[in-house]
């Protein structure tokens, strides 16, 4: 049944410092374990492109949707019908509002320990996770498999206790 796909948001412009390709490359890796979740990913940008032909290339076009850019509060309601939110910048993304926002819609926040927010709206494992932050100089062609490791070790723990989501 669907009530069984957790849904999964990540929104953002497709920037290299927003590392796009992580969640791509996660919902690889959590496809191949057999775990059931649907990514969306929000926003446009110069790397846009290059995200929908990683998907096509890993065949995992039936688990990762492109929704463009909306409104603003589309998104916030579109934050409201999804369980957990990525956010992966580097150490380049300065507060972040969408962590703010995502929380505030009821998602659990799964965020980079670089961004500016992290450490003042997560309490680690409480409301929320942060994964180790990419490195800025790793990208589509050189992603960074530590921080890739770190951010589905995170989800992978919220979808295997998925009744802890709902709280």
């Amino acid at each position: 049944s669907t009530s069984d796909i957790t849904p999964l948001m990540w929104c953002s412009r497709y920037l290299k410092l927003k590392h796009p390709e992580l969640p791509i490359l996660m919902a690889e890796r959590l496809k191949k374990k057999g775990y059931k979740f649907h990514l969306d990913m929000y926003g446009s940008g110069e790397y846009e492109d290059a995200s929908k032909k990683l998907v096509s290339e890993l065949g995992i076009g039936d688990a990762v949707s492109f929704c463009g850019n909306v409104p603003n509060k589309q998104l916030l309601l579109a934050m409201r019908g999804h369980e957990v939110f990525l956010f992966t910048s580097d150490r380049y993304e300065g507060w972040g509002a969408v962590a703010n926002e995502s929380m505030a819609n009821g998602c659990v926040l799964v965020a980079s320990d670089a961004i500016g927010s992290s450490p003042y709206l997560i309490r680690n494992d409480e409301n929320g996770f942060m994964f180790k932050s990419s490195k800025s100089s790793c990208s589509f062609s050189n992603p960074d498999l530590i921080a890739l490791s770190s951010l589905c070790e995170k989800v992978e723990w919220l979808l295997d206790h998925k009744l802890e989501l709902n709280q």
